[in-house]
């Protein structure tokens, strides 16, 4: 028996561990502690509200630390997703500000997942927890998620009721409150999973405005000056550039990015409703700065907002130098309404970008320039052509009646090739079909001599 084995063995006999090892002594120094624990001791340690939460919020973590470990599937993925989203907020010292509205949403996903032993929803689900009006949004990955926008979409659809239940809009008002942070030295209403290229605890210009809109109606309505306080504490993310705020200055004025964290995505339909949001607080509240900025921005909306018209379509959002992706129908709707909205308060060119809008509806996709060609070579038939809007396509190769070959994709606007096998000698007929994304179908064809 060798020495170190000897030494082991003597050590087990009297009731004692092993001596450590280097490599093991060396793992135990450089262990990291749990950022998130770190967080809470601290919390603790500085007194207040947030302290006499800390036991409640440690247990949940360790709930949702054991669900990670012991689900299986998507529901581990969702869990994971969740408390990493929570250690980065701790790792960048930003979770002890955030404490409430974060420790809430582990606390949701461990009720969904660990308790409650349900699977993950399919993505935009949204969800109420017993107890709570609060409105949640499933993301595959990152759980049941805080919306801020869908919250204060009902809050404003709740102050159109004429004669709501007493005190359901002050109650509802008072929770959406509580989920609300300081950032960067004003009120926020944040998003805690990465999206569009950003970590978690980022800003929406059309959910803050949104809630700018909510808030300073109710105070308006039942004149608690807390509602007033908190609308015109949210205004300074439309003064500040991103990461912290969401105004940037493009070439032709001013705009309002949808994601703090994404400052090249520009997206039409959000710039519209900032700016009808915030003209709505501003006329709520006589805010002077509001009034301003919404002044800039139409001026800077009357030269941005035409170049989402395709002239087919609506795009649901521009980079600064280039057109980018199509509207769906959805989006382009939510567009349509925004622009109505636009027209009625500042007429042209809105009330002409409305009116577009609308009709593309009606109009079938236009398909053009389609040519087929046999390419002896490489043995295959290509098949070009251009649509003027994103639909689903079919192409189809026909000898007489006969389908020989098809293709059936969703494809946006623009230029598309399809290529098949080459087929045998013989006439054929090039057939494409087009379906736009509310029903109207389209079609164009043309004839094909193959030679092999």
């Amino acid at each position: 028996m060798g020495r170190k084995a000897l030494i082991v063995l003597v050590a087990l006999l009297v009731g004692g561990a092993p001596p450590a090892t280097a490599a093991a002594r060396k793992k135990h120094r450089h262990k990291r502690p749990d950022p998130v624990l770190t967080t809470l001791s601290q919390l603790q340690s500085q007194g207040g509200d947030a302290a006499g939460n800390v036991i409640a919020w440690r247990r949940v973590y360790g709930q949702a630390k054991s669900a990670a470990r012991h689900l299986r599937g998507s529901a581990r993925d969702n869990m994971r997703g969740v408390l990493d989203n929570l250690r980065y907020l701790a790792r960048h010292r930003l979770l002890a500000a955030r404490a409430y509205p974060a420790f809430l949403i582990l606390q949701r996903n461990v009720e969904w997942f660990w308790d409650d032993r349900n699977g993950a929803e399919p993505f935009g689900t949204r969800t109420t927890f017993p107890g709570s009006e609060l409105i949640y949004e499933f993301y595959p990955g990152s759980g049941w998620q805080l919306q801020p926008l869908a919250n204060f979409g009902h809050l404003n659809g709740m102050l159109k009721i004429r004669h709501p239940k007493k005190g359901s809009l002050e109650s509802f008002a008072d929770e959406l409150l509580q989920i609300g942070v300081t950032r960067h030295g004003f009120l926020a209403f944040e998003y805690y999973f990465p999206w569009s290229g950003g970590p978690p605890g980022w800003v929406s210009g059309m959910a803050t405005a949104t809630g700018m809109q909510a808030f300073s109606t109710l105070w308006k309505r039942d004149g608690d000056s807390r509602y007033l306080d908190a609308a015109r504490s949210m205004l300074p993310v439309f003064e500040q550039g991103p990461p912290w705020g969401v105004r940037r200055r493009l070439h032709d004025g001013l705009f309002f990015l949808q994601y703090s964290q994404d400052p090249s995505l520009l997206v039409g339909n959000a710039y519209a409703q900032s700016i009808l949001g915030l003209d709505t607080y501003a006329a709520n509240t006589g805010d002077s700065t509001a009034a301003a900025l919404v002044s800039d921005a139409v001026s800077a909306a009357r030269q941005i907002l035409p170049l989402y018209d395709t002239g087919a379509w609506s795009l649901y959002y521009r980079t600064p130098r280039r057109a980018g992706a199509e509207s769906d129908l959805s989006y382009h709707q939510l567009f349509e309404s925004f622009l109505d909205e636009m027209c009625n308060r500042w007429q042209e060119p809105f009330c002409r970008l409305a009116g577009n809008f609308g009709r593309y509806e009606s109009e079938p996709v236009s398909i053009t320039r389609l040519a087929a060609r046999s390419d002896r070579r490489g043995r295959r038939l290509r098949v070009r052509f251009t649509i003027s809007k994103r639909s689903g396509i079919t192409v189809r190769l026909l000898h007489g009646t006969k389908t020989v070959r098809s293709y059936l994709a969703p494809m946006m606007r623009g230029s598309h090739l399809v290529t098949f096998p080459l087929p045998h000698s013989g006439r054929y007929q090039v057939e494409i079909s087009a379906k736009s994304l509310n029903g109207i179908t389209s079609d164009a064809a043309r004839p094909l001599k193959v030679h092999r």
